[in-house]
């Protein structure tokens, strides 16, 4: 059963998608390997050009570009599912109680962690918050300022495992209010550890304004409306998993409340770490993956070892069959095999190998002048067009507030002239579907290149 579960979110795993921030992180990973430095002033726009960029995510970009360079998207692809499936099995050994009952809650919690699924740093804060959670339950505690400065170094959610830390501390601190001298210890540890994490976050390019940066980049993805960044209301089907599985922690949580006060160390921490992380999940989608990660453990040591699924005595053991299971996991690996190798042949659209057709990418890179382009299509062209600077994309730090409002009105509908007109817009790229396509074609502007997915338009 949990071989071919995880063989499933194996599968499943080396087909997530390169998204627009994939390319511009291989861009700029592409630079680091080049000139040995880290890039700190913007130079992929021509509206932002010379401003500042806090590149908080170096390492990942040197990452991502090295298994490129070794091995192109497929050896990157191979890499973020490894990352994936691990943060998963180390979840997964955090479980206690029956193979069923740990079955079932990581196949409830798969999903929901699947909307982080991409190939970006994202992948690797869910690994790292897993470890993190294992390093405390096991009270590993000399590996935490390592942890912390690997992960400072890789993504800005090391803030979500700074809280997870102060929570772990806060749990030990009531815990050592039995008198316990043990309990004393583990709780002066684990105070000392959060200043001393706090300031081996530091140790990178940003220095100590890594955290001021992630303050204002929160507010920042808040204003410009970034859906991820936004409350996690229940309208679609991964909404409403989250939701009910927060219900079902919170309501398990209480009813084994006293249970909790005289649990395990380890089973504190982790039902701690997760009801610390509950409300991040609650105020930002993108918090709802880190979430169900920590619960999958949490809810099972709620539940205890001794949780079945059904009453005892009902079901007799079936016996084992070795060869049979082996042979199932034969064809099931075979068929793994099968179709991430016709996925990976033919670039399957879901991929994202290609995010731009051979037509539009060639007119956009023979426009004469500033070419236009919207917020999601920059990462690609900063990639796949290099010689061409863009007018924006989804790094959005280098970019004024102001600027950026204004393109996402002109994006959903707002007359273009002023803005084109302050950049000297020539060319734009836009989708077939967009507002602003529509707008130059009433305005009389030359289609430079038409298909299916985008347009690339010239000015009259």
């Amino acid at each position: 059963m949990v071989a071919l579960l995880f063989g499933a979110i194996a599968v499943t795993a080396c087909l997530i998608p390169a998204k627009a921030d994939t390319y511009w992180h291989l861009r700029a990973g592409q630079e680091i390997w080049q000139t040995l430095r880290v890039p700190l002033d913007e130079h992929y726009s021509f509206t932002a050009a010379g401003r500042p960029w806090p590149n908080h995510e170096w390492l990942w970009q040197a990452l991502s570009y090295g298994l490129y360079r070794a091995g192109g998207m497929p050896l990157l692809t191979a890499g973020g599912a490894g990352i994936v499936v691990g943060a998963l099995a180390i979840a997964y050994r955090l479980t206690v109680g029956a193979t069923a009952t740990r079955f079932l809650l990581t196949v409830l919690a798969v999903p929901v962690t699947a909307g982080v699924w991409a190939l970006r740093p994202q992948i690797v804060s869910l690994l790292l918050l897993a470890a993190l959670l294992t390093l405390l339950a096991r009270e590993r505690t000399r590996w935490l300022p390592p942890l912390f400065v690997l992960w400072a170094n890789v993504h800005g959610a090391v803030a979500l495992g700074g809280l997870a830390l102060v929570a772990a501390a806060a749990a030990a601190v009531l815990r050592a209010r039995r008198g316990d001298a043990e309990d004393r210890r583990r709780a002066i540890v684990l105070g000392l550890l959060v200043p001393v994490c706090a300031v081996a976050t530091a140790l990178t390019p940003m220095g100590v304004g890594l955290w001021r940066f992630i303050l204002e980049s929160m507010a920042l993805s808040r204003q410009t409306g970034i859906d991820e960044w936004q409350p996690t209301y229940p309208t679609g089907p991964i909404e409403i998993m989250f939701w009910l599985q927060a219900a079902a922690f919170l309501l398990l949580l209480w009813k084994r409340r006293r249970r909790v006060a005289t649990a395990s160390w380890a089973d504190q921490v982790i039902v701690a770490v997760a009801l610390a992380v509950l409300p991040l999940a609650f105020r930002a989608g993108r918090n709802v993956a880190p979430f169900a990660l920590v619960a999958l453990p949490a809810v099972a040591r709620l539940l205890g070892p001794d949780f079945r699924l059904r009453a005892k005595g009902k079901a007799s053991p079936s016996p084992d069959r070795p060869w049979l299971n082996a042979a199932i996991l034969g064809l099931f690996v075979l068929f793994g095999i099968n179709v991430v190798g016709t996925a990976w042949g033919i670039r399957h659209p879901r991929l994202g190998w290609r995010p731009l057709t051979a037509g539009a990418l060639a007119a956009a890179r023979a426009c004469p002048g500033p070419l236009f382009n919207r917020y999601d299509d920059g990462g690609f062209l900063i990639w796949f067009a290099p010689e061409r600077r863009v007018f924006v994309d989804s790094r959005q730090d280098p970019y004024p507030l102001p600027f950026l409002l204004e393109h996402i009105r002109v994006e959903q509908g707002a007359p273009h002239q002023e803005l084109f007109a302050r950049w000297a817009i020539r060319c734009a790229l836009l989708p077939v579907d967009s507002p602003i396509h529509k707008q130059l074609r009433d305005a009389r502007w030359r289609p430079l290149h038409l298909d299916d997915q985008f347009v690339v338009m010239g000015r009259p």
